[in-house]
């Protein structure tokens, strides 16, 4: 049975989107005959990713969990209410442009080192690291020229190019972060990401094209069995996922404004962050517009199940080429979607032609009340090409990166010197959970 050590910086308890890929990898994984290892973070108390406990249920118990106290801002209550937090904090930030390529630097050397002790004890076969945190890459390309194993990366977003493009960073450090993923792509045996532009871009950039592969983000089929709600929904425009300035939402809300002024019923609920600039869009006196918070998974697909209509943002200012994680689970609950974007992109193409739903730009505000009020009518029916959301499925997915893991194995020349277990500290994993 071949052995695989994932390096995910994020797993449960941690929740939201940021784990359910590596969660539905780990959980299926096993079908496909490999042990499978977790190295990951333990959840600081002042981590900005919310915690998500009733996750680590669906973790399998085969699957051994290893998780590491980390050092790094988010150790740290940005509150002057726990002073000596807050100074550890910003005494981080000051020295902020060392950490690269993320706030998880100093997880660079910590993963890498877990991942070299129990790779010599369980005698691993195969790496597979996962980004972002970016940083997690770089502990996966440090492990694999330690230990001889092919390293298997899985990109779920871009890393430098968008950087780039936005001209986020100083030219020294982008050139540096440059430096550095090529590095990681001259390391690993394969190549992962999510979307065909993305793939393509990463063909472009990469040393050896020919390992790159096309992995999308899905869903697990399993999370949506039993949830089948009434066919006209529950009344509920339902949005998972963040609020922040730069998705644009003002368009939106205005456009719900007419929409209710107009005799709209429906009511719109949304649980995820709310960022401070964005909390006027939900006063507390208003019953038809809610802000439900941060709710655990469990509970956002059943609303996702339940919906009249689920409600996407695609980020205004992200490349054409990204999908919004949240997307492939829409596509799992079957409700219809309607996505504030660019129509052009990839995301709007997919959902075009799942049949579930369409993409208004997000400051079309004509289209948006538009678009709801034929929900709301019922003269739009959603009509799931099957053919079109089965490459989604979690299952499904996991049978290709097993086989993609299975290659890399097949294909490395074997790890270098890989030595016995050593007594010792030096050759102890961390602890399983």
């Amino acid at each position: 049975m071949p052995k695989v050590i994932c390096l995910s910086y994020h797993y449960p308890p941690f929740g939201g989107v940021a784990v359910q890929r590596i969660l539905r990898f780990t959980r299926y994984l096993s079908e496909h005959g490999f042990e499978c290892h977790v190295i990951c973070a333990q959840p600081a108390r002042a981590a900005s990713v919310p915690l998500d406990p009733e996750l680590v249920e669906e973790v399998p118990p085969q699957v051994k969990v290893h998780r590491l106290r980390t050092f790094e801002p988010e150790c740290f209550l940005n509150h002057w209410s726990h002073p000596w937090d807050k100074v550890r904090r910003n005494f981080f930030k000051i020295f902020a442009a060392m950490l690269i390529p993320d706030d998880q630097a100093m997880w660079i050397d910590q993963g890498a080192g877990a991942a070299i002790r129990l790779a010599r004890q369980i005698q691993a076969d195969v790496l597979l690291a996962t980004g972002p945190p970016f940083s997690t890459l770089l502990a996966g390309q440090r492990a694999a020229e330690s230990t001889g194993l092919p390293l298997v990366v899985d990109y779920r977003d871009d890393w430098t190019l968008l950087r780039r493009n936005l001209k986020m960073l100083s030219r020294a450090r982008q050139n540096r972060e440059e430096e550095l993923e090529q590095r990681v792509l001259r390391t690993a045996a394969a190549v992962i990401t999510v979307t065909p532009p993305l793939a393509q871009e990463m063909k472009a950039r990469s040393p050896h094209p020919e390992r790159v592969h096309l992995l999308p983000n899905g869903f697990d089929p399993e999370h949506f069995s039993g949830l089948l709600g009434d066919s006209q929904g529950d009344g509920v425009v339902f949005s998972a996922g963040s609020l922040y300035a730069k998705r644009e939402p003002a368009g939106f809300f205005r456009a719900w404004d007419r929409f209710r002024q107009q005799g709209g019923a429906f009511r719109f609920e949304l649980a995820g962050p709310v960022t401070d600039d964005c909390r006027h869009y939900f006063p507390s006196d208003r019953a038809d517009c809610r802000w439900l918070g941060f709710l655990p998974h469990r509970e956002v697909r059943r609303r996702l199940a339940g919906a009249s209509l689920n409600l996407a943002w695609l980020d205004p200012y992200l490349s054409l080429q990204s999908y919004t994680g949240k997307l492939l689970e829409y596509l799992g609950a079957g409700r219809p979607v309607l996505m504030l974007g660019a129509p052009q992109s990839a995301a709007a193409e997919l959902l075009q032609k799942s049949g579930l739903g369409f993409t208004v730009p997000v400051d079309d505000e004509d289209g948006i009340v538009a678009a709801l009020e034929k929900i709301a009518r019922g003269d739009w029916q959603s009509h799931p090409d099957k053919s079109v959301i089965a490459p989604y499925n979690a299952r499904r997915q996991v049978a290709e990166l097993a086989a993609i893991l299975n290659g890399a194995i097949s294909l490395s020349p074997g790890p270098g010197p890989r030595p016995s277990p050593q007594r010792g500290p030096t050759s102890s994993p961390p602890p399983a959970s």
